[in-house]
């Protein structure tokens, strides 16, 4: 694949510079009658809205003018949960496009698309180069819609099947991705890079930045090292890059990580520039619910702390629509952006999803990281990691030994902060010392149990002020304190872990230290 040319990005610049209109007829059959759908445009991977129109008769109908003259992503969806696989289908318009679909289904990834230039052209190319697995992976979407429903009112076994139901599914499920991958990657081994070509490649460099099994690395390698530099400078091609080869990710404990951060009038700023307080780091985007919820209390924390912490928003989205955000969002406080999506300093940070926050020691370390929001947690969060951390304490009470704020090798449960072990001839005791979303709940499973270093399991016995196997709401303050009794620990053991199960969602607090 030597000669690559620029199939979509030349037609965009060869075509007229006025803005045009976009048609989009549909006819289907096998969907049911009033099923509502929507036209989204993809933003620098946020979906806004464009148009909505209703079945009517088996037709719908969409238009629209063009924002620009290039040739961009479009998507079709179901505005009615569970009437439609939650997917969607991929459009490429641009000035004075002119679409038809046709569907004789409900699975409308595979819908055909007549009109378009080149890029929608290989769009079908490459949903027809596996529509089998494509219609399978839809038939299993609807399954797992259908079992999620059932499963909200779902308890004892059956609840237990159903998971186990949705487990299989899934499982299914990454089969068939990973044989669509594969057919995209022999499809574009022999087409000529276009827009879709890049989107293709920069979803199989996602899947390998977010699963450590991907199987197809070698493969998206030669993909990306063949494109000439025009395309590997897109931001597309950017994000590829940042998949094959991530940067050095900084974690809690580390010396945080500074850029160039510009904020909406182009000025450079530098985090350094707050050394001596605290900062609060906010990776958001507008396309996020949750960013969105969060911006109150951002401007209430920046408000209450402004003597002693600075909160930076930093947008992951591209210039063009982190300006535009700022109609709908305005920020009183620093607002930047380091212009490279999620190839820069996010990337440092080892943002996966968010909102994600990092909470920066006012001598530049890393206190604490976490993504995502519910109302009142950052608050929670501050209160926590911006008091003086407690020390670790070796002692004896009543000739029992004792350790306070233990150390660890890692834990998963963040929630979870064990402030005392003591050890009698009948029990270990666990204190223990939870934040969470205020009004939330966290859960504890009854297979509770410690295991000694020399692989004894030790089971709960009983519990003061939690109740296993339930849920648990958290009050007001977000913070609880509760015991549990375990069965003792053997004689000479000097690291123990709290795990409540071998699930994946388990939480685990592994090498837990008795001893100094």
């Amino acid at each position: 694949m030597r000669k690559l040319f620029l199939a979509c990005m030349l037609a965009g610049t060869l075509a007229a510079q006025a803005q045009g209109r976009f048609t989009i007829e549909g006819t289907l059959s096998g969907v049911d009658e009033g099923t509502v759908l929507g036209l989204y445009k993809d933003e620098g991977g946020v979906g806004t809205e464009v148009a909505v129109d209703t079945l009517r008769n088996g037709r719908f109908f969409f238009e629209g003018m063009t924002a620009s003259n290039e040739v961009e992503e479009y998507d079709v969806m179901a505005k009615d949960y569970g009437k439609l696989p939650p997917v969607w289908l991929s459009l490429w318009i641009g000035s004075d496009t002119h679409l038809k679909v046709k569907g004789e289904n409900a699975l409308l990834r595979t819908w055909s698309v007549e009109g378009g230039a080149e890029c929608q052209q290989f769009q079908q190319q490459l949903i027809e180069a596996s529509k089998k697995e494509w219609d399978a992976f839809q038939q299993s979407m609807m399954e797992v819609v259908a079992l999620s429903r059932t499963l909200q009112n779902a308890s004892g076994e059956q609840r237990e099947s159903i998971i186990a139901q949705l487990k299989c599914l899934q499982a299914g499920q990454d089969s068939l991705q990973r044989r669509v991958m594969a057919n995209n990657i022999r499809l574009m081994r022999q087409t000529a890079v276009n827009k879709v070509w890049m989107n293709s490649l920069e979803g199989l460099g996602n899947s390998l930045k977010y699963n450590k099994e991907f199987p197809y690395r070698d493969e998206v390698k030669a993909l990306y090292e063949s494109l000439p530099d025009e395309w590997k400078n897109t931001e597309e091609g950017k994000s590829v890059y940042t998949a094959l080869y991530p940067p050095v990710v900084v974690n809690d404990g580390e010396m945080a990580v500074d850029g160039d951060l510009y904020d909406l009038q182009g000025k450079v700023h530098h985090l350094s520039e707050f050394r001596g307080k605290y900062i609060l780091l906010d990776f958001w985007s507008r396309g996020c619910g949750p960013c969105i919820q969060s911006q109150p209390e951002l401007k209430e924390i920046s408000e209450l702390h402004k003597d002693s912490l600075e909160v930076v928003s930093l947008s992951v989205e591209t210039e063009k629509g982190w300006k535009a955000s700022v109609k709908e969002h305005p920020l009183a406080w620093n607002n930047w952006n380091d212009l490279q999506g999620r190839n820069g300093i996010s990337a440092r940070y080892g943002v996966n999803g968010i909102p994600h926050f990092v909470l920066i020691a006012p001598d530049g370390h890393i206190l604490k990281s976490w993504t995502g929001y519910g109302p009142g947690s950052l608050k929670v969060q501050l209160r926590r990691w911006m008091r003086p951390q407690p020390q670790t304490v070796y002692s004896t009470h009543n000739g029992n030994p004792m350790v306070d704020y233990p150390m660890y090798g890692s834990s998963n449960a963040d929630a979870l902060q064990i402030t005392q072990v003591e050890r009698t001839d009948t029990a270990t005791i666990v204190r223990i010392h939870a934040y969470y979303i205020p009004k939330y709940w966290i859960q504890l499973s009854k297979d509770t149990h410690l295991v000694a270093d020399n692989g004894t399991s030790c089971p709960v016995l009983r519990t003061e002020g939690f109740p296993l196997g339930e849920h648990f709401f958290m009050p007001e303050s977000g913070e609880a304190t509760f015991t549990l009794y375990f069965a003792p620990l053997p004689a000479g053991t000097r690291t123990f872990d709290f795990t409540e199960g071998d699930g994946a969602d388990s939480w685990q607090i592994k090498g837990i230290r008795l001893r100094k």
